[in-house]
């Protein structure tokens, strides 16, 4: 199996994250796919944005949740570039074929609204869902176990297998900070898959590589990829 190499937050060490550029750089390099994170605006659209405010990334201030989609379209996400919605980033990844994406569900309530846009566009069998709360993994497997979801871990828990199983998900995702080979080889040995973030030296991407990761995040794919 080979890994594939997956841009976080797009290429976030090399381009404004989230944003559409970022996106479309890590995939012209050659990513296999990229990592996203999905908020509410007010009017319950899907944005694509890590943070539940919009201070850090953007030139405005507030909670996302407080904001339309068309307020939210007027600011700067970087370089010029716009918070870009779910439909939006889904349009440009379907154009890279076989590159996949993963989801981060970041709002609560918007599981349903997520399963729908990536139905829409005919992108199931290359989107992956993940978050830290599981109950909404669990939630879009009892609605649809047609779709692919991994549980987000960050540090490690006594039994990480079994809290996957309870949420009927198909894989791990955990930080390179955290993770463990006993851990890897337990995942891997009971048919999950294996996400990790983030690879941003050579050093870590050759082991998780040799480790058998399905999916290796990160922020600077042109370390790893030269087109």
């Amino acid at each position: 199996m080979k890994s594939k190499i997956i841009g976080h937050r797009g290429a976030k060490g090399e381009s404004p994250e989230n944003t559409l550029k970022s996106i479309k750089r890590a995939l012209d390099l050659g990513c296999g796919g990229v990592e996203i994170d999905v908020h509410l605006s007010r009017d319950e659209h899907l944005m694509v944005i890590h943070d539940w405010t919009l201070d850090r990334t953007t030139n405005g201030e507030g909670k996302v949740k407080d904001y339309t989609l068309e307020e939210l379209k007027k600011l700067n996400a970087g370089e010029g570039e716009t918070i870009p919605t779910l439909n939006e980033v889904l349009n440009l990844v379907k154009g890279y074929k076989e590159s996949v994406v993963l989801i981060e569900i970041k709002a609560p309530g918007c599981e349903k609204r997520v399963i729908d846009c990536v139905d829409s566009l005919e992108m199931k069998e290359r989107s992956i869902i993940k978050c830290f709360h599981h109950g909404p993994l669990k939630m879009i497997k009892d609605l649809r176990p047609d779709f692919k979801t991994h549980c987000l871990l960050y540090g490690r828990p006594l039994n990480p297998v079994e809290i996957v199983k309870a949420a009927k998900g198909d894989g791990l995702s955990i930080s390179h900070e955290t993770f463990d080979k006993e851990l890897v080889l337990e995942c891997l040995n009971q048919g999950l898959e294996m996400t990790v973030w983030n690879a941003n030296t050579v050093e870590d991407m050759e082991l998780f590589k040799q480790m058998g990761f399905h999916y290796i995040c990160t922020d600077f794919p042109s370390l790893f990829l030269k087109k």
